[in-house]
């Protein structure tokens, strides 16, 4: 009996060792798997930005594209979780701190990511108040004058209200402005209460159309509020191409 019994054990031992080989080999090969596809995403999101600057940005924007499998959404060229941020995005008068956007539905014309189409963008453009207070500076002409180069302290003043600090050297006044969308890319601002300010300068602040040009990846602006961190614009697009 104990000769039988310790005869079995090699074998058992064989076995053993075999299944801790395939266990490991499965393991490795998986990791290489997983590898392959976290690299091949972060090549596709650098080519994919670069296209993506193509249609109007100064600069590359950060491109993550979500989903796993990468390589099964490569295999189909289509993916259907993509976002989109950019920063200091020129826009006529005015410069848009950082855009964030959502992309679903985006195909790709080729494996190359040379060319594609997204279904559908949604998100969020922020005009932080240093922004908006430079372009308002500069937009109205007597302003930038009267404050001597001390700048505009803006801060919010209700969900589409802007409240501004004026430092006038000899004394300081205020004035609050709502921020409106009017139409398309077109925001307004206008004056609706001040306190301390020369009737000389209210009659140049009372009213300005800030005209912003067709955004990049053809975002339009659907409506804006003031938040704490600035004027936030939503975004949105639809079947908008993207390389060449």
């Amino acid at each position: 009996m104990t000769s039988m019994a310790t005869s079995r054990m090699p074998t058992g031992s064989y076995g053993a060792r075999r299944g801790t080989r395939w266990l490991v080999t499965i393991v490795v090969i998986v990791a290489v798997l997983v590898g392959l596809d976290f690299g091949a995403r972060a090549v596709a999101e650098g080519v994919m930005a670069s296209k993506i600057q193509q249609q109007g940005l100064a600069s590359k924007p950060s491109v993550r594209i979500g989903g796993f499998p990468f390589l099964t959404q490569l295999a189909s060229r289509k993916f259907s979780d993509v976002t989109i941020s950019a920063a200091d995005v020129a826009a006529g008068p005015v410069t848009i701190t950082t855009v964030n956007a959502a992309a679903t539905d985006v195909r790709l014309s080729s494996y190359a990511f040379s060319s594609g189409t997204i279904g559908n963008l949604s998100g969020t453009a922020l005009i932080s108040f240093s922004s908006l207070a430079s372009t308002l500076t500069t937009q109205f002409g007597p302003l930038g004058s009267i404050l001597n180069g001390a700048g505009l302290n803006l801060t919010d003043a209700g969900p589409d209200e802007v409240r501004a600090t004026l430092n006038l050297v000899v004394r300081s006044g205020s004035a609050v402005w709502r921020v409106t969308r009017v139409n398309g890319n077109t925001l307004n601002v206008h004056l609706v209460a001040s306190s301390g300010l020369p009737s000389t300068l209210l009659g140049s602040i009372q009213d300005l159309n800030l005209r912003i040009p067709p955004l990049p990846l053809g975002l339009t602006i659907d409506s804006v509020s003031v938040t704490p961190s600035g004027v936030v614009g939503l975004v949105g697009g639809q079947d908008v191409p993207f390389g060449t």
